[in-house]
């Protein structure tokens, strides 16, 4: 007997305004949080994106490269990190090879805030998936875990699986 297998054909369009949909919704719900949290410390968009940035990606940067990968003039930069540097939030050190470089590390502090930004909006996300039903959390679960087997680049951005644990 062979086994034949027809699968669905899926609307990629239909598919791609749901999932604007339900991003808009994440974002918007979790972003409150976050632009709260921001407006606290009186921090620039600049600033904030810089310190996120230095966080993805762990290690140290010189403000050319940190202005380059976000598409910021080199002065505008400087000031922001002027202003992080000023609050203990990243720390400066000259580069061993080039000492008119100046090479970035986000300290505790600044690792803090960018804890706090993922914190809020991880758990905006879990209100959210606490109201789906048993059923609706199992299958985004498995949708969830098919795309992340593929996807690395995805994966590799979950936060650690016992950070903010439902």
């Amino acid at each position: 007997m062979q086994v034949s297998s027809t699968t669905a054909k899926v609307d990629r369009l239909a598919l791609t305004r749901d999932m604007y949909a339900l991003a808009s919704y994440l974002m918007r719900s979790s972003n409150f949080g976050a632009f709260n949290t921001i407006a606290e410390l009186e921090l620039s968009f600049t600033q904030i994106k810089a310190l996120c940035a230095m966080d993805l990606d762990g290690g140290d940067r010189s403000v050319k490269a940190l202005a380059d990968s976000m598409g910021v003039s080199l002065p505008a930069m400087s000031r922001a990190i002027d202003g992080l540097y000023e609050r203990g939030f990243v720390d400066r050190q000259e580069d061993p090879v080039d000492r008119r470089m100046k090479r970035l590390r986000l300290t505790d502090s600044g690792r803090a805030i960018t804890s706090s930004l993922n914190e809020t909006r991880l758990a905006a996300m879990q209100e959210f998936l606490t109201s789906l039903s048993d059923e609706e959390a199992q299958a985004l679960t498995q949708a969830l875990d098919l795309i992340l087997e593929n996807r690395g680049e995805i994966a590799d951005l979950r936060p650690q699986r016992n950070a903010g644990a439902a």
